[in-house]
């Protein structure tokens, strides 16, 4: 416990997150350099067509993949797999008729029985892009009210914002890495998400600057509270990967499940260390 105590409180450690954060950024705009977007996004936020095909066995990917796009220019072809079944999602641009790569599928031997076809034309999409937007940004907006509205003091209630802010960026970067595209379960998991992290940066924040005791000692109590309100959650997180054959619940649970473990890294490392900085300048 004494050693646990001594990582949380160096202050060395916050090295850490800013080092994470830099890479994201770098990594993003690297992206943005190359395609002209920040990040990929799914064709809710963007417009095309996306075919849902489910199957108890699973599908040959490589030869699906060759196929439609000698037919039908580029695609974008995901798998997924749970203790359910498999299922496969297909991006197609919205001048492809969807009922034709049914057709395609089927000469191929896929099971297509069950299917779903979902189009969104550009214009709405771009709708949707701006709604989600303006949604991320009226969050933040509020929560920043709420966080200084509490704690009445610029540092602590910066602090709280900007482990909140790094948990975004850092997810949307991670989610690049593993190739998940932002979409609109995406975003509402990103949502969640600065909940998630606004309750442990709250909790660290409370327990430091309105409880008694060793300053080591507060932080340690809060980061075992914390750690198993993630844990918990990630556990959860965990299962619905695991079982989930549906690309919407893969979405939000991965996404989150990459937020949490970055979460743990910007509350306890970043966070807490400039909360022990600020609450050591101040005798607390």
């Amino acid at each position: 416990m004494a050693k646990g105590k001594g990582v949380l409180a160096s202050k060395s450690v916050i090295i850490i997150p800013v080092m994470i954060l830099l890479l994201s950024v770098g990594f993003l705009a690297y992206g943005y350099m190359q395609t002209g977007e920040w990040f990929q996004r799914s064709i809710e936020l963007k417009g095309g067509t996306l075919i849902t095909v489910n199957s108890p066995s699973g599908f040959s990917t490589g030869e699906i993949t060759e196929s439609l796009e000698s037919a039908y220019g580029t695609i974008v072809l995901r798998e997924l797999r749970s203790f359910s079944g498999y299922a496969m999602t297909i991006e197609v641009s919205s001048d492809v008729n969807p009922d034709d790569v049914i057709r395609t599928l089927g000469s191929l031997g896929v099971d297509v029985t069950d299917s779903s076809i979902e189009t969104i034309g550009p214009s709405l999409g771009e709708a949707f892009w701006f709604q989600a937007q303006l949604g991320i940004v009226i969050a933040f907006i509020f929560m920043g009210i709420i966080v200084f509205g509490i704690f009445r003091t610029p540092v602590p209630s910066m602090a709280v914002m900007m482990a909140a802010v790094s948990d975004i960026i850092i997810t949307l970067a991670m989610m690049q890495v593993f190739g998940i595209e932002l979409s609109l379960a995406s975003f509402a998991a990103l949502l969640m998400l600065i909940g998630y992290s606004i309750d442990t940066d709250i909790l660290l924040t409370t327990r430091i600057l309105k409880t008694e005791g060793d300053l080591n000692g507060k932080i340690w109590s809060a980061f075992k509270t914390g750690i198993t309100m993630t844990g918990t959650t990630l556990g959860v997180l965990v299962a619905i990967l695991v079982t989930t054959s549906s690309a919407v619940l893969f979405g939000i649970a991965s996404v989150l499940a990459i937020g949490l473990v970055i979460d743990i890294i910007n509350t306890w490392l970043q966070n807490a260390t400039i909360l022990k900085w600020h609450a050591e300048r101040r005798g607390l």
